[in-house]
């Protein structure tokens, strides 16, 4: 993988953007998490999108090992 080398003076405000990391609402407002059935807010906008705001599980990898358990349930 190579590097771009750039001047400072060319970048412009999209360069600076940060990337979606997420083909989901970037925000996951309404996302259930399926550890602790938590339903996230709008107001928690302030959690990174990735995590469940009362338990910090990661959406993606909870459900990865949902998927891959033949009840489909985690313990806890």
């Amino acid at each position: 993988m190579q590097t771009k080398k750039f001047n400072i003076n060319e970048l412009t405000l999209e360069d600076m953007q940060p990337k979606q990391a997420s083909r989901h609402d970037p925000s996951n407002v309404g996302r259930k998490c399926l550890k602790c059935e938590h339903i996230r807010l709008a107001s928690e906008s302030h959690i990174p999108a990735y995590e469940c705001p009362k338990c910090g599980a990661v959406y993606d990898k909870i459900e990865q090992l949902v998927s891959a358990r033949p009840m489909g349930k985690l313990a806890r």
